[in-house]
């Protein structure tokens, strides 16, 4: 089955600092829609057409924020998810955590400060979970012990991640292509053809290169370009994703929070957390623990105020809370310290 390589997140040599509001915005609004013009994104924020379209340019040549296509990973032939939580020999924690993010398995890699080391979101054939996970990743050095969490479903992912700098009014008049939900969807691996995988790697590549682009590299007429990426698109086979540090938002402080949960009340804390802004991730897990949540807040203030008193805490047995040092890989992007 086709496997597209990773690519480069660039990171600024230096942790960046808050973007202003209107990058903020231009922001929010490319993770509401990667492929939106400059001119739409101007109307709906009610700003000069040049001005966004310069600070849009701008945005992604430094690298706050990359844009790309990820195909479905279950109807792609990825096979399953998985969440890995891995501890480490002294001094091993980052090399361990950067040979995961390499692996083309690998839709996520955090290194962590707390019981854990690093977590990893992977997707693994059934056919290849003992050779991965019993074999290959235990073979890396400097790896002390792996836990394999099966994933039942993701609750909310990076592809619906809404961190508050847009009003609900200007989401839906972005959203030309209704954002597919659930992500990815239940279904069968596809047999795509060979034009349809060269636009899906174009995609990962650059998520916002242009129809007559895609159609001179996959030798197909704009128009033509333009419906198949639409279809896949409206389909939920590709999603069109923005990628960008939480620090440059105003979000530093990130967290991983491992829940236990009574069985009749997973669904209560799984919806509660799908509505939270600050929520960019949380999935139902197997396991002794029931669900994980990756959340982003301006300070430790804030964390510790959604630790003590957010409502999906009432429902939760126990909480296990680490945080987010670094992140080596986001939805299929490597950071730009790992070139290889």
């Amino acid at each position: 089955m086709w496997r597209k390589q990773p690519t480069l997140w660039r990171v600024p040599p230096t942790t960046p600092a808050a973007l202003d509001e209107l990058d903020r915005r231009i922001v929010a609004a490319l993770h509401v829609d990667g492929r939106a013009t400059w001119r739409r994104i101007a109307a709906v924020l009610g700003q000069p057409e040049r001005t966004v379209a310069r600070r849009g340019n701008q945005l992604l040549e430094q690298g706050h924020v990359v844009i790309h296509g990820m195909a479905d990973p279950r109807r792609l032939g990825r096979g399953e998810q998985y969440l890995l939580r891995a501890t480490c020999e002294p001094k091993a924690s980052w090399s361990v955590t950067a040979a995961i993010a390499r692996r083309t398995e690998t839709v996520f890699a955090h290194l962590l400060f707390g019981t854990a080391d690093l977590v990893a979101d992977i997707w693994c054939p059934p056919h290849r979970v003992t050779a991965l996970f019993l074999q290959e990743l235990a073979a890396i050095p400097g790896i002390a012990r792996i836990d394999t969490l099966p994933v039942l479903r993701y609750v909310t992912t990076l592809h619906d991640w809404d961190f508050g700098a847009l009003t609900q009014e200007e989401v839906a008049a972005l959203r030309e292509i209704p954002s597919a939900s659930p992500w990815p969807a239940p279904g069968s691996p596809v047999n795509l053809p060979k034009q349809d995988r060269m636009l899906i790697t174009a995609l990962a590549e650059d998520g916002r290169r242009s129809y007559d682009e895609l159609g001179r590299l996959c030798g197909l007429s704009e128009q033509t370009a333009k419906r198949r990426v639409e279809a896949m698109r409206r389909d939920g086979l590709v999603a069109i994703r923005a990628v960008t540090d939480p620090a440059a938002v105003g979000l530093p402080v990130g967290a991983i929070v491992w829940i236990q949960s009574r069985p009749d009340r997973v669904e209560t804390i799984a919806a509660e957390l799908a509505a939270a802004p600050y929520v960019r991730y949380a999935a139902v897990l197997i396991g002794d623990y029931q669900l994980v949540a990756d959340i982003r807040l301006p300070d430790k203030q804030a964390l510790q105020e959604v630790l003590a008193g957010a409502p999906w805490t009432r429902h939760a047995r126990y909480l296990q809370t680490s945080l987010i040092i670094d992140s080596l890989k986001q939805s299929d992007i490597l950071s730009g310290v790992l070139h290889s």
